[in-house]
């Protein structure tokens, strides 16, 4: 199980910080593009949770 919540916790920092870019992108144009900031959004935020819960198995299991 810690392999998994290293696993985790990496793919949910990489997910979030591609979802800072791609919402970036989004936003630099004049007229923002939409999809790519929901896109970004839903990373940044699947991402965070994926990392916290993450974090949290690796604490869980690391204090065992």
């Amino acid at each position: 199980m810690l392999e998994v919540s290293r696993i985790l916790t990496a793919a949910g920092l990489v997910a979030a910080s591609t979802g800072l870019v791609v919402y970036a992108m989004g936003a630099a144009f004049v007229d923002p593009r939409s999809y790519e900031m929901n896109i970004g959004i839903v990373l940044m935020i699947a991402g965070v949770i994926a990392t916290v819960i993450g974090v949290g198995l690796y604490r869980k299991e690391s204090v065992d």
